[in-house]
């Protein structure tokens, strides 16, 4: 914090001073050499009752009440240190700055903010400052008053604690918790840092297990994938690592988690990389680092997976982000746009605080937003973890009342820098006559832009697990080679995190006659033309068609029983053309299309509510 900077040089100072003192009666100047030894070796403890011996004889002899003013301040005994100071003061003895600096910094740190912005004003108006010194003092002000004004416009805050079952005597920190809410992730630091997981069961947190990749050495600061499959840390000095701290990884396999190993260049590097952060679409990794040519000293980098699954170089995030400070504890949302971070290098309440940051539509992240008092308090603030929902959020934290040196804790954020709402979607890929689990791949995309949003492969048992915004609509295909893929279409505003997509996905073989529904095909209401949202999903099925030349397709349009059957007969038959005339288009002989229009013939649902008109309002696709 800028105040220490103001006290950083006071002890160098006053041996300069020291040799320039007035007249000391012969009788103590001995214990007074004796005195000024002991500072020379800060044994500030051990000086202060003998200086306060020598001044009750010597009450005028300042540089023994300014070395006993210090010490007063080295120990944090900041009431006696003002009552000194305020006796020179009035005396008029003020014959440096460092008196001022002393009272500034005594204040501040009892929090007695009008008081420390007023002496650090008189501190500013000190005549042969230095521009240096000026630029801290200046900057010292702006942050009392950044403080002071955040201490008296509190945001709403109301922690509750995790409980004993989390959090005991010693250090619990970086909070995860899994997508479905019934795995809480988290550090804790006895001796060394290892890494723990707790259930949620009967509405509390408990049944806390260390994880079998701790060692004797330390193991923390970490992130797990959405779907449970990655476990990536930080360790030190570790064989394996490139540099002081790296990252590294661990897989959960069926016989459990597999041996660390470094996740490697470029990601680590020689210089430290901790903290990472594992987007919950699988696509990329923040993390913090000290690597040459940032913007200070810890910033803030993502690095992102290519279509080979290897990690790209990896990219600043920005002057906007990054400042000479430090940057540190990286968590992107599940919605893809809301960071939260922290830092002392932006305006601070105290030490690091908390901040939230929206990527914009332009990819330029948006000016910082500092949570506020008292979720920052004067103290280091970090390691926010924020669910799916967007306003729950964990912490840790070392505030009164709690279990030991840092505890976690829940509360809600306000809404002024909540993240936009996000869901899940999770599946299990399986062969359709066999019911045996496949290895499959898939891609999910933006409907309106198509642009990507996560793509990967199902584990050995098929499943998958992604984390996706509320508000946008997404559409999913999911593929293997040898069957005909599957289509899936997320609406905004349908899943919810008490409701997330939970599917069975039978993938057919490309065997005759197969069929699939394609839900990602659009048309406008009452229209036959194809809307653009529809050509990604046709593309799949133009792919398919090339790849298996000797096949035909006939493209069957439906629709809900809603108007005339005539006029859903036709619109309907119009709507296949439109798909047909695509396919042909994109080079498939119109000799291996069929367009069918069915009208309301052929519903799969119930046509008594807007759910089953939904899904009979499709458009499939039968290969033969």
């Amino acid at each position: 914090m800028l105040r220490f900077l103001l006290f950083a040089s006071l002890i160098g100072i006053s041996f300069q001073l020291f040799a320039q003192q007035p007249a000391l009666p012969k009788k103590y100047q001995q214990e007074w050499n004796d005195i000024r030894a002991k500072a020379a070796i800060a044994r500030h403890e051990e000086m202060i009752p003998r200086l306060e011996d020598l001044i009750s004889n010597n009450r005028d002899f300042l540089p023994a009440l300014k070395l006993l003013t210090e010490s007063y301040m080295v120990t944090k005994r900041y009431d006696e240190a003002l009552k000194i100071i305020s006796s020179v003061e009035a005396k008029g003895q003020f014959s440096e700055k460092d008196w001022l600096a002393m009272k500034a910094r005594a204040y501040a740190d009892l929090k007695q903010y009008p008081e420390a912005i007023a002496a650090t004003r008189q501190l500013s108006e000190w005549p042969g400052l230095g521009i240096g010194y000026q630029k801290v003092v200046l900057e010292q002000i702006s942050k009392l008053e950044f403080t002071w004004k955040a201490i008296q416009n509190p945001v709403p805050f109301t922690p509750y604690s995790l409980g004993s079952e989390v959090n005991t005597e010693f250090f619990e920190l970086y909070p995860h918790i899994s997508p479905d809410g019934k795995e809480l992730f988290f550090t804790r630091k006895e001796r060394n840092e290892d890494l723990f997981v707790a259930e949620w069961k009967d509405s509390i947190w408990g049944n806390v297990k260390s994880l079998p990749i701790n060692t004797n050495e330390n193991e923390g600061a970490h992130t797990v994938s959405a779907d449970g499959r990655f476990l990536f840390f930080t360790a030190c000095n570790r064989s394996g690592g490139l540099g002081s701290c790296d990252i590294f990884y661990s897989m959960k396999a069926p016989e459990g988690w597999t041996k660390p190993a470094g996740i490697g260049a470029p990601i680590n590097s020689t210089d430290w990389e901790s903290q990472p952060c594992f987007t919950s679409n699988g696509m990329a990794m923040l993390f913090s680092s000290n690597r040459p040519n940032g913007f200070g000293g810890k910033d803030l980098y993502i690095s992102y997976l290519d279509k080979n699954f290897k990690w790209q170089e990896p990219k600043s995030l920005g002057p906007e982000i990054n400042t000479p400070g430090d940057e540190e504890t990286p968590f992107l949302h599940a919605d893809g746009r809301t960071l939260f971070f922290s830092s002392n290098g932006h305006p601070t309440v105290g030490g690091k605080d908390i901040y939230r940051s929206r990527l914009g539509d332009d990819g330029k992240w948006a000016k910082p937003v500092n949570l506020g008092y008292p979720i920052n308090t004067e103290e280091d603030e970090s390691g926010l973890y924020v669910l799916l929902d967007g306003k729950t959020a964990y912490l840790a934290s070392d505030r009164e009342g709690g279990f030991g040196k840092l505890d976690l804790y829940r509360f809600e954020l306000n809404k002024e820098v909540q993240a936009t709402p996000a869901t899940y979607v999770k599946a299990i890929v399986r062969h359709a006559t066999t019911k045996a689990p496949l290895r499959a791949e898939f891609r999910i995309a933006s409907v309106d832009k198509d642009i990507l949003f996560a793509e990967g492969y199902t584990s050995d048992l098929g499943e998958l697990l992604v984390c996706m915004p509320t508000d946008q609509e997404f559409a999913m295909q999911v593929d293997r080679k040898g069957f005909v893929f599957h289509s899936e279409n997320f609406k905004a505003g349908e899943g919810t995190l008490a409701e997330p997509f939970l599917l069975e996905i039978d993938l057919q073989p490309v065997t005759l006659p197969s069929s699939i529904v394609l839900k990602n095909v659009f048309f406008a209401f009452n229209s036959h033309a194809l809307q653009s949202a529809s050509y990604p999903e046709l593309d799949r099925v133009v792919a398919l068609l090339q790849q298996y030349p000797d096949l035909k397709a006939e493209i069957s349009g439906h629709t809900d029983n809603v108007g005339a059957n005539d006029y859903n007969l036709q619109l309907s038959q119009k709507r296949a053309e439109s798909v047909v005339n695509y396919l042909f288009e994109k080079g498939i002989p119109k000799q291996r299309l069929v367009a069918k229009g069915y009208g309301s013939t052929q519903p799969i649902a119930s046509n008594d509510n807007e759910a089953g008109k939904a899904e009979n309002r499709r458009t499939e696709l039968k290969l033969f």
